[in-house]
């Protein structure tokens, strides 16, 4: 009894180990230096980073859905001005916009409204802005 509970300990803790091992940063750690320089977006860039579906198909209203950043359009909306691919985007960085409407998502969202909800919010705060 006495060699399986050792046994048990040691495969317990050798797992603990290998799990610590392969477990990925935390977002902010293993985010660039511009996603990470000013509290509001680092907040923005972990919130992107932890949720991408929460800004997926979120319009943004910088002008990056119309005109390309960086040689491409965005075509998933908010999401699209903080990551390319697995890559991080700079473009959020640089824009209080985007900034402001993914903490507004990320606000909305602890709320518990619904994406719909989320995304009609955020057209609402544009309309008659833009041209």
């Amino acid at each position: 009894m006495k060699n399986a509970l050792v046994v048990s300990l040691i495969a317990l803790v050798a797992g603990i180990a290998l799990f610590a091992a392969t477990a990925r940063p935390p977002a902010s750690e293993a985010m660039p230096p511009y996603a990470t320089g000013y509290p509001l977006i680092k907040e923005a860039y972990v919130f992107a980073s932890a949720n991408p579906e929460k800004l997926d198909g979120v319009p943004c209203y910088c002008g990056c859905m119309q005109h390309p950043h960086g040689g491409r359009l965005h075509s998933r909306g908010l999401l699209d001005c903080y990551k390319n691919g697995d890559a991080f985007e700079r473009h959020a960085s640089e824009c209080e916009m985007c900034i402001m409407d993914a903490l507004s998502v990320k606000k909305m969202d602890s709320e518990g409204k619904s994406k719909e909800e989320i995304v009609r919010a955020i057209n609402a705060k544009y309309a008659g802005q833009m041209h």
